[in-house]
């Protein structure tokens, strides 16, 4: 029996909280009214005996059935107490599962960034190795345009040297310390 309309689970459980809190108020405020209500009583009784000198105090009907109906209404505060209690759990059982589902999708969507991450850093890797080649290559076109100056009597170009290695790991640890070296990494 949800007499709440269909909203947000947080936007019900901060009206429920507020209804809570207006109850226990209402609580309190009844509870205060009672106990004064009993004292008003009991100091109006005590000096209605007092002054008639009657041995045996004897509480008027009316008195009891009207304490009574404050206890019925306290106890029918309780209660509604208790109902807004109970449709909270739901509620808040519903803002928890939502925030569990909104963190697993948080998670699920950080891990495909990982993967992406590694997935660039291994593209990268592998295009190191066409730049090997390409230089390769490239060095080797220029030590022909050096023969080709030579033969045309001209000086030869100095040609930056060839690679220590072709293994794709070494030449990249290679040039991971050369840029330590110039303070790059």
């Amino acid at each position: 029996m949800n007499t709440y309309p269909t909203v947000n689970p947080v936007e019900q459980l901060v009206k429920l909280l507020a209804d809570d809190s207006r109850v226990d108020d209402r609580i309190r405020a009844t509870q205060a009214s009672l106990a004064l209500a009993k004292r008003r009583v009991s100091e109006s009784l005590a000096q209605h005996y007092i002054a008639s000198g009657e041995p045996r105090p004897h509480l008027p009907e009316d008195l009891m059935r009207e304490e009574q109906s404050y206890e019925r209404l306290l106890q029918a505060l309780q209660d509604m107490k208790s109902e807004i209690a109970k449709q909270i759990r739901p509620v808040e059982q519903q803002i928890i599962q939502a925030n569990v589902d909104h963190l697993r999708q948080s998670f699920s969507q950080e891990s495909r960034r990982l993967s992406k991450c590694l997935e660039e850093i291994d593209d990268n890797i592998l295009a190191c190795r066409q730049y090997l080649q390409d230089y390769e290559r490239i060095r080797s076109g220029l030590k022909m345009v050096n023969e080709k100056l030579i033969q045309l009597g001209a000086d030869a170009i100095p040609v930056p040297d060839g690679l220590a290695t072709t293994d794709l790991g070494e030449v990249v640890r290679q040039r991971i310390e050369h840029l330590r070296a110039q303070g790059k990494i």
